[in-house]
């Protein structure tokens, strides 16, 4: 640190203090977009793993739907030759996550209609 002597020196010292405040400042802003972009994969699967495991309950008629098309689908057809346990979990995750995607509704459709596809061509080739 210099010795400050006159108004003139004071100004200038603060412009310097400034700018290395503004270069830090920027540095610190970097790093942590850094850091939120290495935790992104992370971030992802805690929503997943959120939507997996609590239900949305925004819309009760909606989620009433979903509930019965997906014992019907898991536990009569998919889930039919699974253990109890399969026949426990799965549908109640697969509810769950529907749930919180009937909320979104671009693309939903789209999403089943690929599911349903597969299955399709699954069980074709089988």
């Amino acid at each position: 640190m210099n010795n400050i002597t006159n108004y003139r020196e004071l100004l200038i010292e603060k412009q310097r203090l400034t700018l290395l405040l503004e270069e830090r400042k920027m540095s610190l802003q970097t790093a942590f977009e850094e850091v939120k972009e290495k935790l992104k994969p992370l971030t992802q699967i805690m929503n997943v793993v959120g939507k997996l495991s609590f239900k949305d309950t925004g819309n009760p008629l909606l989620n009433a739907g979903v509930s019965i098309g997906v014992n019907l689908l898991f536990k009569n057809v998919l889930l039919r030759n699974t253990g109890w346990i399969a026949k426990l979990l799965l549908p109640a995750m697969v509810k769950n996550y529907l749930s919180h995607e009937t909320e979104q509704t671009t693309g939903f459709f789209n999403k089943i209609k690929r599911f349903l596809n597969t299955q399709l061509k699954q069980h074709l080739q089988a």
